[in-house]
């Protein structure tokens, strides 16, 4: 049976949204990369909106940490609302320090924690 993947952009007031669905591993990660992509092509500030990750391991998250590391100045990627798998990963490996992660989207797009 085939697991069910999708992921798209929403282009927002101040900022774009990333949202992916389902689960993000080694098939499915390079299309998450290609929506964080698309959304820093539409806004210097992305939300990657995290609550509809039912699974996410290594891969998914090696996608995160690249496209972190490679912010330029005055870009900002947060990580909004994780979803329990999402929130297991970043804190189990030690990555939740490494980004800026906030309870909701709505927070994400203050920039307030």
């Amino acid at each position: 049976m085939d697991r069910v993947f999708r992921c798209y952009v929403e282009r927002e007031a101040g900022h774009a949204a990333v949202v992916p669905q389902g689960e993000v591993d080694l098939q499915t990660a390079p299309e998450m990369q290609a929506c964080i992509e698309e959304a820093f092509e539409a806004s210097p500030v992305v939300i990657l909106d995290m609550s509809g990750i039912e699974f996410m391991d290594s891969t998914a998250l090696s996608v995160l940490i690249r496209a972190r590391s490679q912010l330029g100045s005055g870009l900002s990627l947060r990580l909004a609302a994780p979803s329990k798998a999402a929130r297991r990963i970043l804190e189990v490996t030690g990555a939740a320090d490494y980004f800026d992660i906030y309870p909701s989207r709505e927070e994400a797009a203050k920039g307030e924690r």
